[in-house]
Formats: C-alpha cells, structure tokens, sequence
C-alpha cells in the first residue's frame, strides 16, 4: 500500500471516539439506566422512538466498523466502499428522524415492516413479455389494497416514510436544530449522489472513480493516491451522518455531558474535513461544510 495521506489517521481516532459515544447511545436505548462519568442517563423518549431508532444506529454503526477497517485498502477495492457509505449515511438520518419524529412516524415505519416484508415475496418484475410474477401462496400483488390499506391502493404512499431524504433532513432542522440539520445535509451531499450513480454502474460513477477526466489517468500510482482521497471523502461524510444522530440523540434528551462531548468531536472533525487539498471532490467537500459552517455551533 502506498504512503497513506496526512487525514486518514486523523479520522480513524475521530471514528473510534464517536463510536464509544455510539455505544453509550446504544446502552442508554436499551433501556437500563447507565452510568457516564458520575451522572445516571436513561432514554427519555417513547418507547416507539426507541424500538425504530435502536435498530437503525445499530445496523449503521456496523456500517462505519466495515468502512473502518476496509479503509486500509487502495486501489480497485475502495469502490466497493461506496454502497456502504450510502446505506451508513441515510441509515444515521432515518435513525435521527425516527428520534426527533411524534411516536406516530414510529407506528408507521413499524407497521410498514410486515407490508414490507409482504411485498417482497408478492410483486411484479419487469417489462413487456419478460414480467416475473413472484408469489409465495395463491395472492397476487395487487390484493396489497385490501390487506394494507393504509400503504397500498389509490392515493398512498407504499413508503415507511411520505418524506423523502432531503425533507426529512429539514424536519430534523425543525425539532432537533439546525446543528444537526447541517451534520446530516454534509453527508447526503457529499456523498448521495455520487454513490448512487457508482451503485447503478452509470459510465459517469466508473469515469469519477477510475479518474478517466484526469490527465494522469494512466498512472498506477496516482490512480492509487486517488482512492485514498476517495476513502477521504466517504469518512468524512460518514462520520458527519455519526455527528448528526449523536447531536440528536443526546440533544433532544438534554444528557448534557455527552452532548458537550459529541460537539468537542465534530469541531475536530469539521477541522479535519475543511483541510484543503488540491482535488476538485475536496473543494466540493469544502464547500459542503462551508455552506453550513454559520449553523454548526
């Protein structure tokens, strides 16, 4: 591997403090009461905020571990790394909406689930002569109506959520505050777009990541030193969707102690993140953080 870029250290100890606060979050969610240095927290919110939320910044916290340890890598494997910044990131905003939300956006993602789980195994695929009817017993998907009204038929969204991404960032500005608003609009922008268009294999995501628009394409080793910027950029947006739900998490239920200290790391993370470095994606990240830097206190 090859000499690794001045951030990549400096972001892997940001990771592994945030994921003890992540950690506490998690203990707290269980609902013991637990102990952080002197003081005794336990999870003031409803229990349906609770049982949506948990699992989400359990599965997203798992995310960032893989992302973690996949960031010793250079070269062809750091593409893969994009997928999973994706789901980390929009998993950590699902996981602070669900918090901040009234328990009835809870009741729905909740009783989505088993519609969910419905349609997977009831739906149609595809086009024309090659449509694919999958069906696990004698129903059809359309009879989803009668069964799952409140998803299902004329005039309804099939969603867990009627909000899309953005929107639901924004909601986040209204009850949790606009710090958190702009931890969690970094990381979409930063990284959304971008990874989808490597998820769907468009020419476009395989150009950006093989430098294909670069004049030194078809050297190895700068090819090399560009992924390792590129694992730059999928850090520092996932650790800003970390700095989003934590602000939430500890903000709304005003645990003061940790809340100071998630704060302490995201101003150490926002140093790190607005370092200047000669590459377009960079000034892209930069200019991200510096829309949002006047609402970040």
């Amino acid at each position: 591997m090859s000499t690794e870029t001045p951030l990549l250290p400096e972001l892997r100890a940001i990771a592994e403090e945030q994921k003890q606060l992540l950690l506490l979050a998690l203990a707290i969610a269980s609902g013991s009461t637990t102990e952080y240095r002197g003081m005794q927290l336990s999870f003031r919110l409803g229990d349906l905020q609770r049982r949506t939320s948990t699992v989400l910044a359990m599965a997203a916290g798992q995310s960032v571990e893989t992302l973690i340890r996949s960031s010793e890598l250079t070269g062809l494997a750091v593409r893969d790394m994009y997928p999973v910044a994706r789901s980390a990131v929009e998993t950590f905003i699902n996981a602070a909406f669900l918090l901040a939300e009234d328990e009835a956006a809870s009741r729905r993602a909740l009783d989505h689930v088993p519609f969910a789980h419905w349609r997977h195994l009831h739906r149609r695929v595809g086009t024309g002569k090659y449509t694919i009817e999958l069906r696990s017993d004698g129903m059809h998907a359309g009879d989803a109506a009668s069964l799952f009204p409140e998803f299902a038929g004329k005039g309804k969204s099939a969603a867990w959520s009627t909000l899309d991404v953005p929107s639901r960032i924004n909601r986040l500005g209204v009850l949790a505050g606009d710090h958190v608003a702009a931890r969690l609009m970094a990381a979409y922008a930063i990284t959304y777009s971008l990874s989808s268009e490597i998820i769907h294999g468009s020419p476009f995501g395989a150009s950006y990541f093989f430098g294909l628009h670069r004049p030194d394409a078809a050297d190895i080793d700068s090819f090399r030193k560009r992924t390792e910027e590129q694992i730059e950029d999928i850090l520092i947006a996932v650790l800003h969707g970390v700095a989003g739900y934590l602000s939430t998490f500890f903000g709304l239920q005003a645990h003061t102690g940790p809340a100071q200290e998630e704060l302490a790391i995201y101003a150490r993370l926002k140093r790190t993140a607005t370092s200047d470095r000669d590459d377009s994606q960079s000034k892209f990240v930069f200019a991200v953080r510096a829309q949002h830097r006047e609402r970040d206190a």
